[in-house]
């Protein structure tokens, strides 16, 4: 089943999490590919995080797993770094309950108790990024806008919060989003304040800007 990102987002509160068949990822080539190595996101990495491709629908696939590691659903990205009109960048093939889970969480665990801080970032790729640059104690939310049940998580977690959300995203955006948080949780913002980034571009993006703020460009919101 195909569904687009945007689509399930209404009623995602209402579903459940639940695990997925894993002999549906069989139905995807594993095949590593040059569109994400360009993106600094190397083959050993996609293997690791078991990227694939669908013949079918003509795109990148990326599972999603739970905490637990469970199989709980797959998005695809568009085969082609241009993306036609009317075609989205990113669909899920196998639908997944958004607002449940931090992506990359059944790997990064260990990484975020043993550095006793978590990296929260946009998106999937990003965390594939930082994996390959050696910071693996990060999770992605999957967009900018969290839901009670990921805060929840991230408390859970008991590691020093470090949102590092894309150019495009305001800093009293993150402000509001903190105050969601309980008192006493340590949270911290990366803030491009020597302006090294593009126009929606994620920290994570580029290996030498991701070194440089996250050495010189860490805040404490609170």
């Amino acid at each position: 089943m195909m569904e687009d990102m945007n689509s399930n987002s209404i009623n995602e509160k209402e579903k459940p999490l639940k695990p997925i068949n894993e002999c549906i990822l069989s139905y995807y080539k594993p095949y590593v590919n040059d569109l994400f190595a360009e993106d600094y996101i190397d083959y050993s990495t996609q293997r690791e995080f078991e990227i694939g491709f669908d013949e079918e629908s003509n795109r990148y696939t990326i599972p999603i797993r739970s905490e637990l590691g469970d199989l709980v659903g797959v998005k695809g990205r568009y085969f082609d770094r241009k993306v036609p009109d009317g075609e989205n960048k990113y669909i899920y093939l196998e639908p997944c309950a958004r607002s449940k889970i931090l992506y990359g969480l059944n790997k990064t665990m260990k990484y975020i108790k043993q550095n006793n801080r978590v990296y929260i970032l946009e998106s999937e790729k990003a965390v594939l990024q930082l994996w390959g640059y050696g910071y693996r104690n990060a999770v992605s939310t999957g967009g900018k806008e969290l839901s009670q049940n990921q805060i929840d998580m991230i408390v859970r977690l008991g590691a020093d919060i470090i949102f590092a959300f894309d150019k495009d995203v305001e800093k009293t955006e993150i402000e509001d989003l903190a105050n969601r948080f309980p008192d006493g949780v340590p949270i911290y913002y990366i803030y491009d304040e020597d302006k090294i980034l593009d126009e929606k571009e994620s920290p994570s993006d580029n290996p030498t800007k991701w070194q440089q703020l996250v050495t010189k460009n860490i805040y404490r919101l609170r």
